[in-house]
């Protein structure tokens, strides 16, 4: 027989074996036991802490939306009711509603808040026969009214902020005192106390938010903002939806006050900051053979457009066959009245280039001439209205052999940026005096500006590139390495999108205001949604406000460069020569 001491030794060896043992539950008393119930005690009270956060957390926040939401502020602006409410984590920014679209600033500061503004009960005709004749003159009543209350609007908004947390965080409470409550848990000796306590962490949160807020507030929040609708329509098609007014029996000069007023507020918004504009220039690129010159014909007329910057990707697959009469009849139409430079892209082949420059007003920058395993690129150099524009022409060619036939932008990127600087090779000595000063250097991709800018640094004030078929995003737009445009598909992608099956991209394109001292100012970037045929009924497609709310104008104002005090820029200094660069 053996010691019962050693029995037991075994017994519990045997417990902690079979605690071991997959899918086995710890006999209570083990060590495994206490670990086990002690890591669940961990895991609830973990779980019970994210819930009560959440709660916290979650319930303020839907608190000061809610209020926000539900009271917003009245304020009448030159006899006009506004109503204006706030918001939390949706539509952040500065934005003002009306029956024919909005006019939206996103950039207010880093915080997740907005501020929509919306007239009650007032349709936005009504409002531009009250601005009459003199526009300018109510847009200044407008804003001076707006400002003047803007202390009490803020004042409402924050206590609003404040009293939906506070109601939040009561909400929470009681939630938490109800489940002690249920759970049979003793009410807290320092309820009170710890409540307050909370409140105050809380609002030392509201008010660090607040602070970031403060931190973060974009001056020029203004220099950004985006129209949509028929205000944004109204800018593309303004003849054609004065005649959709005047055959609906409304005041025929009613849209022509609309616009005026919006333009009115916008020029209020930088009229200190922006000399005079010297001249527009409109910026397209990635036609691939779409029938839409007629409708940058009718934008340059009616945005008095002076010149045109083209980045190529005119024709699909190369061929002299592919511009037909009726297309370059379009094209004449346009430069006719308004010059075009052109580049060519990686779908123009040197039978694009020859026919390119036969078209009247045309001025084509650089050559693409084929050599014995590809093509070989050249930049040319115009003086236009004052400003030094240059461009170098894509190497490759839909169907090319290899590299410059090639979509890999493993395989095509080397070949464009070593074509870049065989072209800019003269003009990158070592003497940085002796490199061109360039206003504008177009490519057809960004790898190809991108290497410029290496080449030549600062002597570069603006690149301007296609190819992607989308516009790069605002904040994009300009850096310490100066501006850089990459512009949409002015075709919609045509042939280029039917030929891949692709999905259509919005019709897009650029104006670019330039100042009598050759500053660029501003920016307005058009997009319009592409609809198919089939999709639209003839009623629906003669309907300008049925397009309007498919067209986005979003403006940018940029800052001022770095250059010669002594310059001017105008259309009265005409386009030179083309010349090699």
């Amino acid at each position: 027989m053996q010691p019962s001491g050693h029995r037991n030794g075994e017994g519990q060896r045997d417990a902690e074996q079979d605690a071991a043992r997959p899918g086995t539950l710890p006999p209570d008393g083990t060590v495994a036991a206490r670990v086990a119930r002690r890591a669940a005690a961990a895991l609830s009270a973990v779980l019970a802490g994210l819930v009560r956060w959440m709660l916290r957390l979650a319930l303020p926040l839907a608190g000061a939306a809610a209020l926000l939401h539900s009271f917003p502020y009245r304020a009448t602006v030159q006899g006009v009711p506004f109503r204006v409410e706030g918001s939390l984590l949706t539509r952040p920014g500065l934005s003002a509603e009306t029956t024919l679209g909005s006019w939206v600033f996103p950039d207010l500061s880093g915080l997740p808040v907005g501020v929509r503004i919306t007239p009650s009960d007032v349709d936005v005709l009504d409002l531009a026969r009250a601005a009459g004749e003199d526009r300018a003159g109510f847009a200044q009543r407008l804003q001076a009214d707006a400002a003047e209350q803007f202390p009490r609007i803020a004042a409402w908004l924050v206590a609003e902020v404040v009293l939906g947390v506070a109601l939040g965080l009561l909400a929470a409470a009681a939630i938490n005192m109800s489940l002690r409550y249920l759970r049979g848990r003793p009410r807290r000796p320092d309820e009170l106390q710890h409540r307050m306590r909370q409140l105050g962490a809380a609002l030392a949160v509201v008010m660090a938010v607040a602070l970031y807020g403060w931190v973060t507030y974009n001056p020029d929040w203004a220099r950004q903002s985006r129209l949509t609708g028929t205000l944004a329509a109204a800018q593309l098609f303004p003849g054609q939806l004065a005649d959709y007014y005047t055959q609906q029996s409304k005041v025929s000069d009613v849209l022509g006050s609309i616009v005026g007023l919006q333009a009115s507020l916008q020029q209020q918004i930088d009229e200190d900051r922006a000399a005079g504009t010297a001249l527009q220039i409109m910026f397209i690129s990635d036609m691939h053979l779409a029938g839409n010159y007629p409708l940058v014909q009718a934008y340059a007329e009616s945005y008095d457009v002076d010149l045109i910057v083209n980045t190529g990707d005119e024709s699909e697959f190369g061929t002299s066959i592919e511009l037909t009469s009726t297309y370059l009849d379009a094209m004449r139409a346009v430069t006719a009245d308004t010059p075009m430079l052109w580049i060519a892209g990686n779908h123009d082949s040197p039978h694009t280039v020859d026919v390119m420059r036969t078209i009247p007003g045309v001025t084509v920058l650089g050559g693409k001439q084929s050599t014995a395993d590809g093509f070989a690129v050249t930049a040319g150099m115009v003086r236009a209205f004052g400003l030094t524009v240059a461009g170098v022409s894509d190497p490759r060619t839909y169907g090319g052999p290899g590299a410059y036939g090639s979509d890999d932008g493993s395989v095509t990127g080397p070949l464009q940026r070593s074509a870049t600087a065989d072209a800019l090779a003269n003009v990158t000595g070592e003497n940085e005096r002796d490199r061109p000063f360039l206003d504008i250097f177009a490519a057809h991709g960004s790898v190809m500006a991108g290497e410029a800018r290496e080449l030549l640094g600062d002597r570069i004030r603006q690149t301007n590139t296609g190819h992607v078929h989308a516009q790069n995003k605002p904040a994009d737009v300009q850096s310490d390495a100066g501006i850089d445009l990459v512009e949409g598909s002015t075709g919609a992608g045509g042939l280029d999108n039917i030929v891949r099956g692709a999905a259509r991209p919005p019709v897009a394109f650029t104006i670019e205001s330039v100042a009598e001292d050759c500053q660029f100012t501003r920016v307005i970037r058009f997009q319009i949604r592409s609809i198919r045929p089939e999709e639209t009924s003839p009623a629906e497609a003669a309907d300008p406000q049925g397009s309007g709310s498919d067209v986005t104008a979003s403006t940018i104002y940029l800052r001022p460069q770095d250059i010669a005090e002594v310059r001017s820029c105008g259309t009265e200094l005409g386009i030179g020569e083309a010349e090699p660069l």
